[in-house]
């Protein structure tokens, strides 16, 4: 049975990420004890603009701060993170 503060944690991710233009359709984000795993490829949603790499830490930084986040991990690759 899945956690309700994961399940919570993991719905507010993906939604940071999508806030700030960033597409993990490729990838696979997930919320486990409360640590929020992103793994796989990464892009900008087409029409946004700004570095790939910044808006990730960004993101992650935002997403730290949930409540039901303890800490995030990023193992992402992307053309576009520079």
């Amino acid at each position: 049975m899945v956690d309700p503060n994961d399940k919570r944690g993991n719905k507010s991710a993906r939604q940071e990420l999508s806030r700030r233009g960033i597409d993990v359709s490729r990838a696979d984000v997930r919320v486990s004890n409360g640590i929020c795993t992103i793994r796989g490829m990464i892009s900008r949603v087409s029409g946004t603009e700004g570095g790939l790499l910044a808006e990730v830490h960004l993101a992650a930084k935002a997403i730290r701060q949930k409540s039901e986040i303890r800490d995030v991990v990023l193992d992402v690759t992307g053309n576009q993170l520079k």
